[in-house]
């Protein structure tokens, strides 16, 4: 049976007066800051009829509601059940709210008008959804109340909740750099040519509460977001339940409007409304009207304008809104300034730590290369012409710095560390370039968010930081440590200085593992072992050349000794050295590799500890002295 109020006519009707309710908003609100107050005053009666009756008719059904309760009629039943203070006191809240509600929807943007549009749709589904299953249970016309009651509920969460979605916080054109710059801008956008001052004055309320909207949305960094969507989402939802009141009234059948007029009867029939209640409330909407609203509207607007000085201390208590700022040195910016250093100087650094990161790679890469060189040096050292070599500098007392440089050269070879080198200049070069162009934007950043208050202006600061502190280039222990460390402090080293300082310090490594001291004593005493096995090989070759050379008569034996012994020397000499080196080889290569490879990863290890060390500071907050003053501040 609750469904046959779905007919299609009934539809239609309440979607045609519901969206003229609206319609009615949207043309003649946009009309107020340039009328009259007569103009005002006529079109709040219409706007605000369905919201009251609406109203009317929700607490005409609880006192029905209530009053089947008692057993027995007493002073109970007559306090709980009279409606008088309550039409009162919704007449007053229509009429209030119906004529800011006609300001406000006359300034609301298209986004804005989609939304509330989209409360007819949204309350016809509840309702349709309630209703049958209020049927199931309650009385016809209490049905019909609970129904409308839980749609106009749910229908203003889901739309304070889409409005949430539908605001735009990010338009750039109506973010403000304070609070009082917001408000100034909203409330001229009100601006008409009325000659009343209540319009003005309301416009300018109206203006302010749109100000501090728009500086909220605007800075959500800075406040505190969670607060703020709460107290939008709840005033809202306030706005869109009265929206939701003022549609419903649409939904209502009209023959159950009589029960507003009449006694309270629980029927599921409402009765006739007596000639008596139509005279009685003609005469109290007659003595509202023309005695009560209009007169104390009009007072109102004359009392402001015969009060010069009241319009101005209203203005000025608009003015003088509090401002957030940021203190920094000995100047006000917006807020979030420090914040936006602080993240030019997180970005800066992480600038610097991908230039290391590149670093770090070709490191890796030069000590991989350098690990794979240290085999050919064995082959060298191992070799006859290497022993000869060491043979020489022992000669002349400088093998052990020969054999330091032979290492350190063959460590080095194919310019190992060229691409380090290369690597640590870039970040030298970029390092400089990323500090001043880090001061650039600091001082750029202050300089787009400064602020001069005004005299009257109330501040709030709400954060203290040093001017110096937050000029502060950013600084990485790495590039101190590449700097001073690595013998390249003062500008950018000659080619090759990293590659000569890595190679010998694992030299130096090495040597004091006394490896190659301990080679060179090794080579002097088997040297003394080579000179004997030469001579015995000498005597060989020259046994056998004076059998070569008897076929000569007379010298041929001697000659033929001396070519031989010669020939004999070199032959056996080389080949016992080469055997010895062999066996030397056989017995210590792998022990020698193993000192230079350890000498080799020491170095790297000590060299990836130096580039992976954290910068000096990855913030500022611990450079700046930051703290929250216990009240405001006026300027």
């Amino acid at each position: 049976m609750a469904l046959k109020s779905f007919s299609v006519t009934g539809i239609l009707s309440y979607v045609l007066f519901s969206a003229s309710w609206l319609a009615f908003a949207f043309f003649l609100g946009g009309m107020i800051p340039d009328q009259q107050l007569w103009f005002v005053l006529l079109i709040t009666v219409f706007f605000g009829l369905p919201i009251y009756l609406a109203a009317l008719y929700a607490v005409t059904i609880r006192r029905i509601y209530l009053s089947s309760q008692f057993r027995k009629l007493g002073i109970l039943h007559w306090l709980f059940t009279r409606r008088i203070l309550a039409y009162i006191g919704w007449l007053l809240w229509s009429v209030v709210f119906s004529f800011l509600l006609l300001f406000y929807l006359g300034s609301a943007e298209k986004q804005e008008w989609v939304v509330i549009f989209c409360a007819i749709p949204v309350f016809a589904i509840s309702h349709a959804v309630f209703l049958p299953m209020a049927s199931r249970e309650y009385k016809p016309y209490i049905a019909v109340h609970k129904s409308l009651t839980w749609s106009r509920w749910l229908t203003s969460l889901i739309l304070a909740l889409l409005f949430l979605v539908a605001s735009d916080h990010a338009d750039r054109s109506r973010q403000y750099a304070s609070l009082t710059e917001a408000v100034i801008s909203e409330t001229q956008k009100l601006s008409g040519t009325s000659n009343s001052m209540l319009i003005h004055e309301v416009n300018r309320l109206l203006g302010l509460a749109e100000g501090l909207k728009r500086y909220a949305l605007g800075n959500l960094h800075t406040l505190n977001d969670s607060l703020y969507l709460g107290i939008l989402f709840l005033g809202s939802a306030v706005f869109f339940y009265n929206i939701s009141l003022g549609i419903s009234s649409f939904m209502i059948p009209v023959a159950e409007y009589r029960r507003v007029f009449a006694p309270i009867q629980d029927s599921d029939h409402p009765p006739p409304t007596s000639p008596w209640a139509w005279a009685v409330t003609s005469a109290f909407a007659t003595f509202f009207i023309f005695f009560v609203y209009v007169p104390s509207t009009v007072y109102m607007d004359a009392w402001l304008r015969a009060n010069p000085e009241t319009i101005r201390q209203i203005q000025q208590s608009q003015q003088l809104v509090v401002e957030t700022v940021e203190m920094i040195g000995e100047h006000y910016y917006k807020p979030g300034t420090t914040e936006q250093i602080e993240q030019a100087y997180l970005d800066s650094i992480r600038q610097l730590e991908s230039s290391l990161e590149k670093l770090r790679q070709t490191s890796s890469a030069g000590f991989q290369h350098m690990t794979e060189n240290v085999d050919d040096y064995l082959d060298w050292y191992y070799s006859l012409p290497g022993e000869y070599e060491r043979i020489v500098a022992l000669a002349t007392g400088m093998l052990e710095h020969w054999m330091t440089e032979k290492l350190q050269h063959y460590l080095m070879k194919g310019n190992v560390f060229g691409p380090v080198q290369q690597s640590i200049e870039e970040i030298l070069r970029n390092n400089q370039q990323l500090r001043t162009e880090h001061l650039r934007k600091v001082e750029q950043i202050l300089t787009d968010n400064q602020i001069v208050p005004n005299e009257d202006t109330h501040l709030d600061i709400i954060r203290h930081a040093s001017l110096n502190a937050l000029r502060e280039p950013p600084v990485h222990s790495v590039i101190i440590n590449l700097e001073h460390r690595m013998l390249i402090s003062g500008g950018i080293g000659t080619a090759g200085a990293i590659t000569g300082a890595i190679a010998g310090k694992i030299t130096a490594k090495v040597a004091g593992k006394g490896i190659i001291k301990l080679g060179a004593q090794a080579l002097i005493k088997i040297t003394a072992g080579k000179a004997v096995s030469a001579l015995g090989g000498a005597a060989a070759g020259a046994a056998t050349g004076m059998a070569l050379g008897s076929v000569i008569p007379g010298i041929g034996t001697a000659i033929g000794a001396a070519i031989g012994g010669i020939l004999g020397g070199i032959t056996i000499g080389l080949t016992v050295e080469k055997l010895l080196l062999m066996l030397e080889e056989a017995f210590s290569r792998e022990e020698f590799k193993r000192q230079i490879l350890q000498a080799i990863d020491e170095e790297r290890s000590e060299f990836e500890k130096l580039l992976n060390n954290h910068p000096v500071s990855d913030t500022l907050s611990g450079t700046m002295p930051v703290e929250i003053p216990e009240a405001s501040e006026a300027h």
